[in-house]
């Protein structure tokens, strides 16, 4: 075979002979020979050739391959380059030297240059390189059929590709040429935002080149990017560059990154490996302070696949090699040691126990052994890991688990399900693509591709599963079956394990690990939505022992756990949790457990209610949105079966739809719950808020329907004096400024006739002198909103408080007093921020616009008229459409007007119009 012959695949691929280039025909020609190049001098069996030209093989592909083989034979015969390819068992083999192919060249100058740099030898490490990567002339593969093998082998190549860049770019830092990589490096960063080292590199380049600030700056960009894209911080080699500049010392290069080498021992990668960078990141610093690591999580989130990948990484620090044990189909714990042993080729006839035969030829030996899938043999795999660690100091290991193993010397990395918005996507449109190859995700399936990954809590073994469907259902179809999942997820997979079959078989294997007792609160646990804490379990599922059951179900990656304003909260995936709920079903206990369930919540919403006049808004506002999943459970549960229930808990929560601005979510269940033909006294409640809410919303004659037939259940004489305080903010917000007066002061002696003080009460004070304002009667007005004001701080309480703030500011601006009037709108505006109260929002940024106009602030005062133009729809009919409260907005836009004339207002105003609602406050409190 004549040494000058050439084949390219790094770009397009390519066959140069003797006589210069050779003819290849079309695409499935050039994956052919791609497929046969990667392995030189070796042979690929017919059916992985056949697997890289079809993703689905017609029943006439070996006849079509013989074909194609025929075909390219004949063409080197006639550029004279004969007997290239070989017939040899199982297929076909490409006689040719391997450093003939550019691939085999590249990685062989990479690996060079890698351990060049590693090293130290810098010159030689940049040589050898820059050689590598002068090789690139394209995208790999990029004119091949684009199937599953072409898509992955490009992928890894990719991956070499830019690991081989930045070794280079390492080199050249070290070699003092920072400013020339400076700008190659702003591009890399660009492209590949994710990547920990190059914006690394970026901030010593530019730090050694005496530009400080922009390395500082690039360290935000850098933050920005993964907390904003990833959710995650950056690791600790950036942020201990960062601490480095600002502290002005000198700083090294960063460390030599390690590649992906997939040493024997390991399998390779069937599929492209997505995301997991932060969990990899992870792992590479675990591994420094410790030689055990557990990856726990549950079924089918990935754990074997992460492990796998990062043992990969490792292997090309690790002497000894790395080697994988797979335990899933091992049932006996007396054969954990013999397992290992025969992953590790070790053979001893002697009677010796297996374990002191592993210490013995492991204990002066760098290896990293990988324990897949312990859960089932936990006890006995935490006994062999001990004796085994102790005894060979230089020994790693790597174990997966749905549970740790609980031994001294334990790091655990709890795999999470992958974050949807990036991983989980990319994740289902690379399967999808695997499955239907011309799948895209699209401007219009985007939304339902995002909320498939969402229902299916991004656990990777369910979305591989799902894109299988798409076989036969459109992404929107599938989206639509999923309430039955365990029954549309259940496409078979040859070379999987059973229990990763299907989802259902993935979920039984968890269940069948716990004991009774775990499994009765497994399905128990079911009946909370969302997240839940440990007081929440103990007064639903009761029994003895709740706290150690639970504690056990986290270590068994059946419930996650999280940490959120000091209080531990857990929560069950949604498969996990339907699971469960089809357990609680089969034992006839929903009804029981649902009821439970509801009388919960309706504890927790009477708490926030008496908790919410004093000092405790704040709290009681993030408790109860915290449990919102729970709270629309428990309403539907009484919209389905309960309607005293479900209205008693609707009613309750006025403080929640109202003083927090979920006006739109508190009108739904209200509204559904009264059209039930239930007519007990729990109604009356309900009427004068769904009332309330909806005089708020502008909705005046639904309002006043509710309250009057509030007013005629005369039984009720708490609800009737609300219904009157309600039924006068309905009058004036249309205006009726004597009718208002009027309600308003019946209201406020009924309340105090009935011992009543609480938010609204002093809301009717508030909102009589607001009437009082439109009036005129400003002393009177500014009295009554300071008693109001008076009464709320005495309490601690800030809602109302805010409304009493937002109507002194209101009195200020009448009377002229311009700097209160802008003091008591930021302390409105600032509150009710707090309670994301959008009402309270929008109000207190229009006044704000008012008194920017007056002071001459004209842009500011129509951007904010902008921004709050934007605020309005989220609540209701702007202003309520009352001529009173439009009154300062005509002002305001008026004087704006007059002073940056109408073009110049329409651009402020557009300014003002993109502006987020936290935007929109910032600015009003500038």
């Amino acid at each position: 075979m004549s040494d000058d012959i050439r084949v390219r695949v790094l770009g397009p691929v390519e066959i140069a002979g003797p006589q210069g280039p050779v003819t290849l025909r079309g695409r499935g020609h050039r994956t052919l020979l791609a497929r046969l190049a990667l392995r030189p001098g070796q042979p690929v069996a017919s059916s992985a050739l056949i697997d890289a030209l079809w993703d689905q093989a017609p029943p006439t592909a070996p006849k079509t391959l013989r074909s194609h083989v025929a075909h390219m034979r004949r063409d080197l015969r006639a550029a004279d380059v004969l007997n290239m390819i070989i017939t040899r068992d199982p297929g076909y083999l490409l006689r040719i030297p391997p450093f003939s192919v550019d691939v085999v060249r590249f990685e062989s100058l990479a690996r060079r240059g890698h351990q060049a740099l590693s090293s130290g030898d810098h010159r030689a490490a940049a040589d050898q390189l820059q050689a590598a990567l002068a090789l690139w002339r394209g995208d790999a593969l990029g004119d091949c059929r684009q199937g599953q093998w072409a898509r992955q082998e490009a992928s890894r190549l990719g991956d070499a590709r830019l690991d081989a860049h930045e070794d280079l770019i390492g080199a050249e830092l070290a070699l003092g040429r920072h400013g020339e990589v400076l700008g190659e490096l702003a591009g890399l960063v660009v492209a590949h935002p994710f990547r920990e080292r190059l914006w690394e590199q970026l901030m010593l380049a530019l730090y050694r080149s005496g530009r400080q600030a922009e390395a500082l700056a690039t360290f935000r960009r850098a933050r920005s990017t993964l907390v904003e894209q990833l959710g995650v911080e950056p690791g600790t080699r950036l942020r201990s560059l960062e601490s480095a500049i600002l502290a002005d010392e000198p700083v090294q290069e960063p460390p030599v990154s390690l590649q992906a080498v997939v040493s024997v021992g390991l399998p390779a990668e069937l599929t492209s490996f997505v995301g997991r960078e932060e969990e990899l990141a992870k792992l590479g610093g675990m591994f420094a302070g410790g030689r055990l690591v557990t990856l726990a999580g549950t079924g089918g989130v990935g754990k074997s696949r992460l492990a796998l990948r990062c043992a990969g990484q490792l292997a090309a620090s690790v002497q000894g090699g790395v080697r994988l044990v797979e335990l899933a189909g091992l049932r006996d714990r007396a054969l954990v040691p013999h397992a290992v042993a025969e992953a590790l080729g070790v053979r001893d006839q002697s009677g010796r126990s297996p374990v002191d035969v592993l210490v013995d030829v492991l204990r002066d030996r760098d290896v990293l052994v990988v324990l897949d899938n312990c859960e089932h043999l936990l006890e006995a795999c935490a006994d062999f890991v001990t004796a085994l660690l102790r005894g060979c100091p230089r020994l790693l290991m790597l174990v997966t688990s749905r549970q740790p193993l609980g031994v001294e010397g334990e790091q655990v990395l709890i795999v999470p399900p992958m974050p949807v918005e990036h991983a989980a996507m990319r994740l289902f449109a690379e399967r999808a693509r695997d499955a239907v190859l011309d799948f895209e995700v699209t401007a219009d399936n985007v939304r339902i591709v995002e909320n498939l990954c969402r229902r299916l809590d991004g656990i990777p073994l369910a979305i591989e599963l799902a894109t299988l469907v798409l076989r036969t259902l459109s992404p929107s179809q599938l989206l639509s079956r999923l309430d039955d999942r365990f029954a549309l997820l259940s496409g078979a997979r040859r070379g999987v394990m059973a229990r990763h079959q299907t989802i259902r078989a993935a979920v039984e294997w968890s269940f069948e690990l716990c004991t009774p007792a775990e499994r009765l609160l497994w399905s128990q646990l079911s009946v909370f939505a969302g997240s839940f804490d440990l007081e929440a379990v103990e007064q639903v599922c009761g029994g003895d022992d709740v706290l150690s059951l639970v504690a056990r179900l986290v270590d068994k990656s059946v419930l996650s756990s999280q940490t959120v304003g000091g209080v531990v909260r857990y929560r069950l995936l949604e498969t996990l949790r339907q699971f469960g709920a089809e357990q609680l079903l089969a034992d006839g206990f929903t009804e029981t457990l649902r009821r439970r369930h509801l009388a919960w919540c309706q504890r927790l919403a009477s708490w926030g209610e008496k908790e919410w006049f004093g000092p405790n808004q704040a709290v009681v506002f993030t408790r109860i949105h915290r449990d919102r999943a729970n709270l629309r459970a428990a309403l539907e549960f009484g919209l389905e079966s309960d309607p005293a229930a479900g209205l008693r808990l609707a009613g309750t929560l006025w403080f929640y739809w109202i003083g927090c601005g979920v006006f739109a979510e508190g009108r739904r269940w209200l509204d559904a719950l009264l059209g039930l033909p239930f007519r007990g006294y729990e109604r009356h409640k309900a009427l004068w808020v769904n009332g309330y809410v909806a005089t708020l919303q502008g909705d005046t004659p639904a309002a006043i329907g509710m309250l009057d037939e509030c007013r005629a259940q005369s039984d009720d004489l708490v609800a009737v004096a609300y219904s009157i305080y309600v039924r006068g903010a309905a009058a004036i917000f249309t205006d009726d400024l004597v009718a208002g007066t009027a309600l308003f002061a019946e209201a406020n002696q009924r309340l105090t006739g009935l011992g009543q003080l609480d938010s609204n009460v002093v809301m009717t004070k508030v909102a009589l002198a607001m009437t009082v304002a439109f009036t005129g009667d400003l002393p009177t007005t500014v009295a009554l909103a300071q008693d109001a004001h008076a009464v709320a701080e005495q309490h601690g309480e800030q809602w109302a408080l805010a409304y009493a703030h937002y109507v002194l500011g209101f009195a200020a601006c009448l009377q002229g007093a311009l700097g209160q009037a802008v003091a008591h709108a930021k302390k409105c505006l600032a509150i009710k921020q707090t309670f994301n109260d959008l009402l309270g929002i929008a109000l207190s940024v229009e006044l704000l616009a008012l008194l920017a106009a007056m002071v001459g602030e004209a842009e500011r005062a129509a951007q904010l008229l902008g921004a709050v133009a934007g605020i309005w729809p989220h609540v209701g009919v702007p202003l309520f459409g009352s001529r009173n409260f439009a009154a300062p907005h005509e002002q305001c836009e008026q004087l704006a007007r007059q002073a940056l004339g109408d073009r110049g207002y329409e651009l402020a105003f557009a300014v003002g119009s993109r502006l987020s609602i936290d935007d929109a406050v910032a600015l009003g409190l500038a």
